[in-house]
């Protein structure tokens, strides 16, 4: 058995599939995925699919009428990214939320007036429920971006295509703690190509072209990437020298991404609510939003699944300090804030599949 799980192999729907395409696709995706694990021992954690861009209000509407009975924890989908000047964003964003469904924002200008007017919408959201806002990331650098991952996830709408990503901090520390950095380089390698087996078996099952795999570094509670980057790091988070231990596995995951059939950002992501060790930390009160926002200059997603205090303007900022890096990088940054109402750092809020998560303060 491998030590490692294959995360989810997301489905990126061509411009012309018509709904009944779509459901047809996705049963046939939930089946390849049942063949797949039968087959090779290996579990695919989940299924996606992610609809190209919608153009309109009446497309987002038909799309949440078109898939009513294919949502639930074995299919996940999203109905594309919407940018942050079109005039229906709000109305959309609340209504696939409501149905479970995910989209992100493309930031389209990095000026308090843009920020702001996202703002409010995640204060809107997490106003009526903060698992409502688990289902929106932001795109701070403005530019589509074709990965597995959510929420950020894109279909260039031209043809069908699969990709797909690795559930994998666990086995790559004890690569790590077995021969050192050059454990994980092989591992990372080994378990991609792994990966585009399974990712070849089922594009071939769902007449998809099998565009590559995400080697980005994501966790899932006790598979904590945080574990891995202290180790590698040799200290804490936050402590000084941490973000070192980021920029050796980001190099890693580059170096390997351009030897294999890769997509996506192939880099460390640290979401909060999805890391047990993250959240173990952010509870000792030491770390800020502000300090995960600056990791975003060393690694994807420093500023992933927070819950913080709400605030139009703190918030705003806390997206353009992402943007900021992001811009400086010239590489896609998503960040992914719910905003809560009447709490304080150190409070717990309930999200939906992530449980008690921790409050974090916006800054010092």
């Amino acid at each position: 058995m491998a030590g490692f799980k294959i995360r989810t192999v997301t489905l990126h729907i061509e411009s012309n599939a018509s709904m009944e395409d779509v459901t047809s696709i996705a049963m046939k995706m939930l089946e390849a995925r049942d063949i797949t694990g039968s087959n090779t021992g290996i579990e695919v954690e989940s299924v996606r699919i992610t609809f190209p861009d919608p153009e309109s209000m009446e497309k987002v509407r038909e799309r949440i009428r078109g898939v009513e009975d294919l949502g639930g924890e074995d299919l996940i989908i999203s109905i594309g990214n919407i940018k942050s000047s079109t005039s229906w964003l709000e109305e959309a964003i609340v209504e696939l939320a409501r149905e479970g469904l995910y989209a992100g924002i493309i930031l389209e200008e990095a000026s308090w007036e843009e920020a702001k007017r996202v703002s409010k919408l995640l204060h809107i959201m997490s106003e009526e429920d903060p698992s409502l806002a688990t289902h929106i990331g932001v795109n701070t650098l403005g530019i589509p971006i074709v990965t597995p991952y959510y929420p950020l996830s894109h279909s260039p709408g031209a043809g069908r295509i699969a990709t797909v990503a690795l559930t994998y901090p666990n086995y790559l520390k004890d690569e790590y703690l077995r021969n050192g950095i050059n454990g994980i380089r092989r591992a990372v390698l080994e378990a991609g190509s792994t990966a585009l087996n399974v990712l070849d078996g089922i594009a071939k099952l769902v007449d998809a072209e099998a565009a590559g795999v995400d080697l980005s570094i994501a966790p899932w509670m006790e598979e904590s990437t945080l574990g891995l980057v202290e180790l590698v790091a040799g200290t804490r988070m936050p402590k000084p020298g941490f973000a070192l231990g980021l920029q050796v596995l980001n190099s890693i995951l580059a170096g390997q991404a351009s030897k294999t059939r890769s997509i996506g950002f192939n880099e460390v992501q640290l979401p909060v609510a999805e890391d047990l060790k993250m959240k173990a930390r952010v509870s000792e009160g030491e770390t800020t939003a502000s300090t995960l926002a600056r990791l975003s200059g060393a690694c994807l997603a420093g500023l992933d699944l927070v819950v913080v205090p709400a605030s139009i303007e703190d918030v705003a900022g806390l997206i353009l300090e992402v943007a900021a890096y992001s811009r400086s990088k010239g590489k896609v940054l998503g960040a992914r804030i719910i905003p809560v109402e009447g709490v304080e750092p150190g409070d717990k809020v309930y999200l939906e599949k992530f449980g008690e998560t921790p409050v974090i303060p916006i800054s010092p």
